[in-house]
């Protein structure tokens, strides 16, 4: 059955459906979903999302990151002005399609990253996390992140 007009974005594509499974988080959990379309082939835009010790040069609220092993990861995180230090564990890896992790305590969010070739030069990434992080607050430094990965991805 073909979907109706409505539901195909601007590129032809179904929209992502997992909104709702996010919507659907605990109560004193926020949601946010944000995408990006990135100047980079995908196998480049997913080597450099996937090496977790780089992550502070985008997410600027992480310090001192440390691999443990090949599925776990240590690290400081900044929230509200404290520190936190949390262990992070990738739950799932499919090579240029998807990560996703999840924190070893709350005050880190769980997520996916899920990279999508638009052509061989262009990749879109949506990122879905769960988090404590005020709903307002969450959105803006996913935006920012995003932002700085881009940046990042494109100049090297």
């Amino acid at each position: 059955m073909e979907p109706d007009a409505a539901d195909i974005t601007p590129t032809g594509r179904q929209p992502h459906r997992r909104k709702k499974e996010l919507e659907s988080a605990p109560f004193d959990a926020h949601c946010e979903i944000d995408s990006i379309v990135l100047n980079a082939p995908v196998a480049d835009v997913y080597a450099c999302c996937a090496r977790f010790e780089e992550l502070p040069r985008f997410i600027t609220s992480l310090r001192d990151v440390q691999k443990i092993d090949e599925t776990h990861f240590s690290f400081t995180s900044l929230l509200d002005g404290k520190e936190y230090r949390t262990v992070l564990q990738i739950v799932l890896r499919i090579p240029e399609r998807r990560i996703a992790w999840q924190a070893m305590s709350d005050n880190f969010p769980r997520g996916v990253v899920l990279f999508e070739p638009l052509s061989d030069r262009m990749t879109e990434i949506t990122v879905m996390l769960r988090s404590r992080v005020e709903s307002a607050t969450l959105a803006k430094v996913t935006r920012d992140y995003l932002t700085n990965f881009k940046r990042i991805v494109e100049s090297e």
